[in-house]
């Protein structure tokens, strides 16, 4: 069950925010290039490497996608969206563990990216079970993203489950996430809170 709610597949910022489909907007992905970023022909065959890779995913082929962004790489093109692109093709194809190295690297590039750690988060989750490394990249997420609604939600989702071992304190910190994610607007959040607040009192009985 907390698989299914705590994972956000995000629609509505191309370049994936978390393992699903959606990219970046082609002004971000284009507008930058890497210090010593080799120059005219290589740079703008990396590019339309990088833009075939945003239509391949777009109509639904990731296999397609994920060679276009390793070409990407491969002709210098080696920034933290190709990276976290490359990392939803993988995942999106069920290679989580190359997916969770491909976003790992995107962090090495840019390490104040909350929608990386989220992603890895619920790979981590759902994919490997590991609880602990799940909570420890939503919870940097969180602290990246405080307004964002959905990792809050989600950053509640993992303290629940952690709580299920009767830790009052994982309970109580469920219930903080699940209220601010209500307080930021996010309906769905509302009746997890309830619920979290319901169990509190039980235990308290």
């Amino acid at each position: 069950m907390y698989a299914r709610q705590c994972l956000k597949l995000v629609a509505g910022r191309v370049c994936y925010r978390r393992p699903t489909t959606a990219i970046l907007p082609l002004s971000r992905r284009f507008a930058s290039e890497l210090p010593g970023h080799r120059s005219s022909s290589t740079s703008v065959e990396a590019r339309e490497a990088m833009a075939q890779g945003t239509r391949d995913l777009l109509a639904g082929s990731t296999a397609a996608a994920l060679k276009s962004f390793e070409l990407a790489l491969s002709l210098g093109e080696a920034t933290a969206d190709t990276y976290y692109n490359k990392g939803v093709c993988e995942y999106s194809l069920g290679h989580t563990d190359a997916a969770i190295d491909s976003w790992e690297q995107s962090l090495v590039l840019d390490s104040s990216r909350a929608d990386v750690h989220a992603n890895i988060g619920n790979a981590y989750f759902l994919n490997k079970r590991d609880s602990k490394s799940a909570l420890s990249h939503m919870k940097q997420a969180a602290e990246l993203a405080p307004e964002d609604a959905e990792i809050q939600f989600n950053l509640g989702c993992l303290y629940e489950a952690a709580a299920a071992s009767d830790k009052d304190g994982d309970l109580k910190a469920a219930i903080a996430a699940y209220d601010q994610a209500v307080q930021l607007g996010l309906e769905k959040a509302k009746t997890h809170l309830r619920n979290a607040m319901a169990k509190q009192m039980k235990r308290q009985l």
